[in-house]
Order: C-alpha cells, then structure tokens, then sequence
C-alpha cells in the first residue's frame, strides 16, 4: 500500500512538470491575463564636470604657462583660480595654456581650477582686393635736396676766422710754355707754404704765407720785369692776438684794412657794440714789385667794422679813412667802404673810394676825386640765377708809385719829341666795366650765358673800348660718372675782335679719386690794323687726382697751333693740406 502511494505521488510530479512546459491553452474559458513585468528602473545620467584641474609648469615675465591645453578642454577666455586668484587664459595650444600674471605670479607645480568655455571658431580673415598699380603712382613726393633747407655759415672774403688752431697747406705750382717753332720758352716753379699755428691754448697765433720761386728762360736777364721776380715773396707773417672784444696784430699783414692790401707794422681794433669794431692800424709799404721791406712810404689810418652774419640779412660794412707819406711829405689821403647784405640766397653789395690830391699834384687831379665805386647784385630763385656788376676805375695816382710804374700807366701822357719821360696832360683814363650773367640749372643740366661792355666816359672819341658775350653748358652725371662741357664766346675791341668755341668730355672714376678730361678750343682773331683773320686751335688735356683728402694734384697741358702761335702749355699743381 506503502508502495501505491509512493507510485501516485510521482505520477502527480511528473504530470505537473509537463503541464509547467507546455504553452498555455485557453478552452473556452475566460481568458487568463499574464502578470505584468517588473520595469526595470533608468540609468540617471551622469553629472558634467564645472571646472578642470590644471598645473602652472613654469613662469616667464607676466605670464604662466599650464597644462593641460586645448586638447584638455582650456580655451581662450577661460578663468583659472590658483591659490584664491583668478587669471584670465589668454592664448592656447594642444598642450599648454597661457595666463596673464602680472607682477603676482604663482609658483610652479601650484593646481588650481580652470573654468570651461568653448573653443573659438576661427573665421578666415577677408583680404581686401588688390589695389591696381595705378594707384601707387606719383605716391612718394618729390624728395627734397638737404641744400635747399640748409644755410651755410656766411664767411666773409679775406677775415681773420680759422676754424683750428693748427692749419697747415704746402703746395708746389709749375709751368711752362714751349714754343714749337723758334723763339725761346719761358718756365716758372713755385713752392708755397701758409700756415695759422696758436701753439699755445691762449688767443695768440702765428699766421705765415711765403713763397719759393724761380723763373726759367734762357733770356731771362734781358727781359722786362727782372724786379718783379724776387726768389722770395712774403705774402703774411704776423703775430696776433683775438680775444674777441679786441684783437692786436704785429708783423706782415696781408690786408692792412678791409680796402686795402699789405702793409708792415701793427694794427689793434677793439668792440665797442654788437658787431661793431673800431681800430686803427700803420707801418711800412713794402715794395710793389718785390715785397721786400722798404722804409720810403709809410701808411696809417682807422677803419670802422659791422658784421651780424646771424642776423637775417648778415649785413656787413666798413670805412676805412688813411694817408700815407712818401720820402717824409704827405702822399696819399682817401676815405673808402664797403657793404653788403645777403636775403636769403641773393647778394646786393657795393664799395667806394674817395681821393684828396695836393694842389701840386703831377697829375693834374681835382682836390676832390671819386676814384673808384662799384655795385653788384645777385640773385638766385629757384633753377634760376643772375646777377649784374658795374664799377668805375681810375688807376691809383701817388708819388710812392709814380716812383716804380711809367707815367703812362698813371695818367694820359703828352707826346714828346725827346727821349725824356712823357708828363701827364692833367686828364686821366676813367674806366667804366658793366657784366651781367644769368643762368638755369635742371637737373644734371646748366646753362649761362652772360655779357661784358668796358668803356672810358671821359673820352668822346679814340678811347680804347671792348664788349662781348658768352654762353656755357654742362651736362654732368652722365652714367653716374661722365659729362660734357661746351662754350662760346664772342668779343669786340679796340685792336683785336675774337670768336672762339670750346668743348671737352670728362669723367670722374675710382669713387671720384680721379678726375680725366680733353678738350678742343678754336679761335678766329681779326687785327683792326691788318684785317686778316687768323685761326687757332688747340688740344688739351687735363688729370686730378685725389688719393684722400689731404693731398691732391692736376696736371693740364694743351698744344696751340696757328699762323702766329705754335707752342705747347703744361702746367701742374700739388697740394697737401693735412687735417691737424
């Protein structure tokens, strides 16, 4: 029985198990509704990060480099706060990011929090289209030349000013003419020294110019002029001292006075206003022809100065009244001035000399006697010059030097029958000299042309006259070194009337170490007295060269050949002016 049950119990088991497998079967009865499912809960999502975590690497001026970069998620414009202070990101790269620390700085190795922004897009910038070259055109202005900006420092002719307490120039000067065709050549060698010396750092100074020379022909003894060819000739030597408000001067001097030329003994001026000097100055007249030392005419006198060469017009001005004696009577007795004023780039001067003559003058002169006056101007505007002269001469009339020239060059002389000295027929030869010249210069181009008409007033008719024109051109710079040089002239006179033309190339080569250049000239001379005009025409050449800016030398020599001339000119220069 025990066994029976046990049977149906795994019967029932087994019959539960298949019903458990099998699908479910609905028959005909109500439905059966499958429990629902359990939802399974969702996944929250995951919470974005604020800030990103960075290190300072290294600092550098005011600004700290970090990591990570942008491929960490740092941008430009993001913040960082490191140690409670906050820096602004500034640039990026993939690797490291730049802040800004100015004079706070933190430490390397120190993290702190960066903010998160989003990367910037670069946008390609838009260039502008080009512009056409037309548009460049006549862009630059005209450059303008520094000289015409530019006022050099007015320097009168013949002052006393140097620049340097040493300044030394040696020269050496010699020539010849060689006549081709009979007759004897003629040769003349000089060496020249001029030297300002203020050995001492004081206002003393030593200025000396003398010259060595010979002169050379194989009938030098019989010609004219033996006296007039010393083998020594001192121009200066003089002992001054200029302290500005006064100045004194012993010895040699070139110029006695602003009017007038050499003289032997002192002179002293002191200032006694802005620009104005008053002096006084006297001595011995050395010889005229030789320059030696003479004790038969002295000179003295007073001379009154002006000069503001700051001011606008650098006016300048002197009067100079002396006399002189001659074997102990009173000789000569003049009152002369200059002046001038510079406007801007132009010129407007003039001089005169007033002379007082003895009653018993051998010349038949007034008392009173304009013996001398002139004026110039001159102007420059722009490319463009001129400039006009007119002075009116008579020949310097005293006893002192009626004694060394022949009467005819003093006066007019009367003809005689005997052999004595001609005597002055009490009129005097007055000169009157008028020039006027203009000029353009454009570029690497100049023209000038000009005229010159001499006449004597005093004379109505038979008096010896002259007049004449010119015109000259350049064009230099040609390839940077050439040029070309031309001119032509036409002249009347008394005795002779002249046409001649010149022109010559030149070049400048080795950086303007050396200057080379030919020329051509021809001339058509017409005698009044024979009528027959006679050409000449001559070659030449000349060198310069320059091996620095201390010594230079020239050569020229020309070859002349016509009816009355065959000879042959050459002529050298050498100088040497060292910067002490």
């Amino acid at each position: 029985m025990m066994r029976h049950r046990f049977r149906r119990q795994l019967c029932a088991i087994s019959c539960l198990s298949v019903a458990l497998c099998l699908p479910e079967v609905t028959y005909g009865a109500k439905p059966h509704t499958p429990k629902p499912r359990t939802a399974t809960p969702p996944k929250l999502p995951t919470r974005s990060p604020t800030s990103i975590e960075v290190q300072v690497v290294q600092v550098a001026g005011t600004q700290a480099y970090l990591q990570p970069g942008a491929s960490g998620g740092i941008h430009r414009g993001a913040r960082v706060m490191i140690s409670h202070k906050q820096y602004p990101v500034v640039e990026t790269t993939d690797s490291y990011a730049a802040i800004e620390v100015g004079k706070d700085p933190p430490a390397e190795l120190d993290r702190g929090q960066a903010s998160i922004v989003g990367a910037e897009e670069e946008k390609p910038t838009q260039l502008p289209p080009p512009r056409p070259l037309s548009t460049w055109e006549h862009g630059w202005p005209q450059a303008s030349a520094p000289a015409d900006s530019q006022t050099a420092r007015f320097v009168p002719l013949g002052g006393r000013e140097r620049d340097r307490r040493w300044d030394v120039r040696l020269s050496m000067a010699a020539g010849g003419v060689l006549p081709l065709s009979g007759g004897g050549g003629i040769g003349h060698a000089e060496l020249n020294a001029r030297v300002h010396a203020e050995p001492f750092h004081g206002p003393g100074a030593l200025d000396l110019d003398v010259s060595l020379q010979r002169w050379f022909a194989a009938d030098l003894a019989t010609r004219n002029g033996s006296d007039a060819r010393p083998l020594l000739w001192l121009r200066e030597l003089l002992l001054s001292r200029d302290v500005g408000a006064w100045y004194a001067g012993i010895g040699r001097m070139r110029y006695a006075a602003s009017t007038l030329g050499p003289l032997d003994g002192a002179s002293a001026r002191a200032r006694v206003g802005e620009g104005l000097f008053v002096g006084a100055f006297g001595g011995l007249l050395p010889n005229p022809l030789s320059a030696e030392p003479s004790l038969d005419a002295q000179r003295f006198g007073v001379e009154a100065s002006y000069s503001r060469p700051e001011l606008e017009l650098r006016p300048e001005a002197a009067l100079v009244i002396h006399g002189s004696t001659f074997h102990g009577s009173l000789d000569e007795r003049r009152i002369s001035g200059t002046f001038g004023v510079y406007p801007g780039l132009s010129r407007i001067g003039g001089y005169f000399e007033v002379s007082n003559f003895s009653a018993d003058n051998p010349w038949g002169a007034h008392p009173i006697e304009l013996t001398a006056a002139g004026f110039d101007a001159s102007a420059r505007i722009g490319a463009f010059r001129a400039g006009a002269r007119l002075d009116l001469l008579q020949p310097v009339r005293s006893r002192w030097l009626a004694s060394f020239l022949p009467t005819s060059w003093l006066c007019r002389t009367v003809p005689t029958a005997g052999a004595g000295p001609e005597p002055c027929d009490t009129s005097v030869s007055t000169r009157v000299v008028g020039t006027v010249d203009g000029g353009v210069e454009v570029g690497n181009v100049s023209l000038t042309v000009g005229g010159t008409a001499t006449r004597d007033p005093t004379q109505t008719g038979g008096a010896p006259s002259a007049s004449g024109a010119f015109a000259a051109g350049r064009i230099v710079r040609i390839a940077k070194i050439a040029r070309v040089e031309a001119s032509g002239s036409y002249s009347e006179a008394t005795y002779l009337n002249m046409v001649s033309a010149w022109l010559g190339p030149g070049a400048t080569l080795l950086q303007d170490a050396l200057d080379l250049s030919v020329y051509y000239r021809t001339a058509s001379l017409r005698y009044r007295t024979g009528g027959a005009s006679l050409l000449q025409n001559g070659v030449g050449a000349a060198a310069a060269i320059f091996p620095n800016s201390d010594i230079a030398f020239a050569l020229q020599t020309e070859a002349t050949v016509g009816p009355d001339t065959k000879a042959f000119l050459v002529f050298g220069t050498a100088m040497w002016h060292p910067r002490l």
